[in-house]
């Protein structure tokens, strides 16, 4: 069971860093691990302390319910994170302005 459970994990930890197209080696480097020990997190092959799990989910922006249950919020802003993080740079200003507006609509 606990092979399985570090195999889901890992997954959704590759998952997640593919997601914001990070490479292994930057993510480790954020992280302060090595990219070998990350790749063997990744693979199930090797748990983790509770902080570097606390490391990986603030790298990732994502929940540790979402990397340990895979449970997902609806109201989880890693959405628009995500979105943001696919956009073309170029275009954030947009999104800015477009979201700013809403917000302001919805508020009065």
């Amino acid at each position: 069971m606990k092979k399985d459970l570090n195999m889901q994990i890992g997954s959704r930890i590759r998952i997640k860093r593919e997601e914001l197209k990070l490479s292994r080696e930057k993510l480790a480097e954020c992280i302060d691990v090595s990219p070998q020990f990350l790749a063997q997190i990744e693979l199930g092959r090797r748990g983790m302390s509770t902080t570097t799990l606390y490391k990986i989910c603030n790298a990732l922006s994502a929940s540790a319910d979402y990397i340990v249950l895979g449970k997902q919020e609806k109201n989880d802003l890693n959405v628009f994170h995500e979105m943001l993080s696919n956009l073309n740079p170029k275009y954030l200003p947009y999104a800015e302005d477009l979201l700013k507006t809403f917000i302001l609509a919805v508020n009065k």
